[in-house]
């Protein structure tokens, strides 16, 4: 089946988003609203992802879930796709997901891999497990389905068989590409990109090189900090405007992924919610960079590293970084 004749078409940039949290940890709505609907503003962004793993999906209650899909489609202007994360330890959580974000409006979903547990993980390079799991889906949801492709280092990586065999299946319509070498993007682009849309998602320094090698877009959660400046970055790789590519991704990529992301190699318990939600506030999109237990919040130093990290960019200005500064250094 190729990738045209899917019921679903994906191409551009899609804003992995993340869940703003109140003092008590209930959802800010309010801020919700506002980052979504800055999310998916730019230029060149063709829908935005809520409740995945950025957006804390595993902290999320049905209610939450539900009324973020509701705020979402409220913000995202004509022709923009609200894709919603759904998660399950096997098939029937999964489509229990699945039908809640269904009924709230999702046009698509982002499944993540139901063998992300310890005695699973082994499954997800059977290519009947694989294979069976997504059937399920797509019979009882009949609605389009993105697969999340894990890098191999999480244990829990696809098989490239395993997924060629999945996107044969007609709800099966993009791949989330998080695989962590540019090597292992190859494999999955030449196996799949004429079946379903491929859409990169690593928010690290290889992002450049699989752009390059072929893209239909990406699907990436650092994309919300400073959204325009990626959206401009996919569509230069879009039309083969390698010059371009490399130089927003030297310029204001790399800072950010380093900064923010620590290029996804975490030196400490600090989760990476936090921090993109720390870059978030320091840009003035949200008041807090709270994060859901068991979730570990930014330290003073995160803080500084952050704006750092935005002022190499261009994000922001030397001026408004001084008080981060200053803040780190008195706790």
């Amino acid at each position: 089946m190729a990738a045209g004749s899917k019921r679903l078409v994906l191409r551009g940039l899609f804003p992995a988003t993340i869940t703003p949290f109140k003092e008590d940890l209930g959802v800010d709505y309010d801020a919700l609203r506002r980052h979504l609907r800055e999310s998916a503003e730019p230029e060149g962004v063709s829908g935005i992802v809520v409740n995945a793993g950025l957006g804390e999906i595993l902290q999320l209650t049905p209610e939450e879930k539900r009324e973020i899909i509701a705020v979402a489609r409220q913000v995202v202007r004509p022709g923009q796709l609200v894709i919603a994360g759904i998660e399950g330890r096997g098939a029937a959580q999964a489509i229990q997901d699945g039908r809640l974000a269904k009924e709230a409006g999702a046009a698509a979903f982002l499944v993540l891999p139901p063998f992300d547990v310890r005695s699973y993980r082994r499954l997800s390079r059977h290519v009947d497990s694989v294979y069976q799991f997504y059937a399920e889906l797509d019979r009882a949801l009949d609605h389009p389905m993105i697969i999340f492709q894990y890098p191999d280092a999480s244990g829990c990586a696809y098989s490239v068989e395993a997924l060629v065999s999945a996107a044969s299946l007609p709800n099966v319509v993009a791949v989330k590409a998080a695989c962590g070498t540019v090597t292992r993007y190859v494999q999955l682009w030449e196996a799949l990109h004429e079946t379903v849309s491929v859409l990169v998602a690593v928010d690290s320094p290889p992002l450049l090189g699989m752009l390059l090698h072929g893209t239909h877009g990406a699907l990436i959660g650092i994309s919300v900090i400073g959204t325009q400046g990626w959206a401009q970055l996919i569509q230069a790789a879009l039309r083969n405007d390698a010059q371009t590519a490399a130089r927003i991704h030297r310029e204001f990529c790399i800072p950010i992924m380093e900064g923010v992301f620590e290029n996804q190699e975490p030196s400490g318990p600090t989760s990476e919610v936090a921090s993109v939600k720390e870059a978030l506030v320091q840009l003035g999109q949200i008041p807090s960079s709270r994060v859901r237990p068991p979730a570990v919040d930014v330290t003073a130093e995160h803080k500084a590293h952050v704006a750092k990290a935005l002022l190499a960019s261009g994000l922001i200005k030397e001026k408004e970084v001084a008080n981060v500064f200053a803040g780190a250094g008195r706790q």
